[in-house]
């Protein structure tokens, strides 16, 4: 008898190794941009410390949870808001509080001025645990390291990216589980938008941002906007005006949007100042004799659209829908 037992406890044994052997690994859903990796891949968000290599191939130890971080670009509070995180102080501040979705969500924080040149002083007064930054602050990189690491970014890789820098930014204050539940949902509403908009496909947009109503730009490939709109596969897939490609066109003269075909144009601007953007555009003939502009099919949008960030990309995505679907 006892042997019989022996046996069945080896049998039982062996088979919960062969099971381990053959278990599928966990899908690694971390960054894979070059000159960006951390240890922390595929352990629980609640462990510390972890090792962080940022782009400039520096390798930042976190000990603990980052508790106070300082960000000093512009998408970095975005990013930080959609994680339940804002930071405790931002470049651009008053600018950023404007845009719908961060709306009294930076109230507490700290304005640090120019997001290129920002307050050294401030800064070190308020004594982050953290600093993020972009490759455009090498000037003040020094200064700002003598207050508290610095992790830098690169801009482009965020900015055409956002579910990379909002699985980048979550690696660093531990919110990888946050930063899934916010890319799965986005893409969810996404692939649900691209399905309902199938029957537009022989329609074609244009996305034309105006800064000032006199100089305006044709949104290319290099704009998070276009992909969202137009990408067949992570995006809308609308089907963009072919009379530009490439990236951002800018023109001159108003006189430059005349050759724009679209069926459909989404104007991007200050919300706040739509009256006196669209009473002057009324007055032109050029615009009045747009395609889209007789068609009725022109759509204001607030340049709170345009940051790259996930906030940016879900405000972008409403706008979008509610406009098409309404038509």
């Amino acid at each position: 008898m006892k042997k019989i037992r022996g046996l069945l406890v080896a049998i039982l044994l062996l088979a919960g190794i062969l099971a381990g052997c053959t278990e599928t690994p966990a899908e690694n859903k971390e960054s894979t941009k070059e000159g960006v990796s951390s240890t922390a891949v595929n352990v629980d968000a609640a462990d510390w410390p972890r090792t962080f290599k940022d782009a400039l191939g520096k390798e930042i130890v976190i000990e603990k949870k980052p508790e106070k971080i300082a960000s000093l670009w512009y998408f970095y509070p975005e990013i930080l808001v959609a994680l339940g995180e804002p930071p405790v102080a931002s470049t651009e501040k008053e600018y950023l509080s404007s845009l719908s979705y961060l709306k009294e969500k930076l109230d507490s924080a700290e304005e640090l001025g120019d997001k290129v040149s920002p307050s050294i002083e401030k800064i070190l007064s308020i004594n982050p645990d953290y600093i993020l930054a972009t490759e455009h602050h090498e000037a003040v990189y020094d200064s700002l390291d003598k207050i508290a690491p610095v992790i830098t970014l690169k801009y482009k890789d965020i900015y055409e990216d956002w579910q990379y820098g909002l699985r980048t930014v979550a690696m660093i204050i531990g919110k990888e589980d946050e930063a899934e539940k916010v890319i799965d949902k986005m893409m969810k509403d996404i692939t649900n938008g691209r399905e309902t908009l199938k029957s537009m496909e022989r329609e074609t947009v244009s996305l034309i941002l105006s800064w000032d109503g006199k100089t305006f730009n044709v949104l290319g490939e290099g704009n998070p906007v276009y992909k969202l709109a137009f990408d067949k596969e992570k995006g809308l897939g609308l089907t963009p005006d072919d009379t530009y490609t490439g990236n951002n066109n800018e023109f001159t003269s108003f006189e430059g949007i005349s050759t724009v075909q679209a069926d459909h144009i989404f104007l991007i601007g200050d919300i706040t100042k739509k009256e006196e953007l669209m009473n002057n555009l009324k007055q032109s003939n050029v615009w009045n004799a747009m395609n889209a502009v007789k068609k009725g099919n022109v759509y204001l949008m607030d340049n709170s659209a345009i940051t790259g960030g996930p906030l940016a990309i879900n405000y972008a995505l409403q706008n979008i829908l509610s406009a098409l679907l309404k038509r």
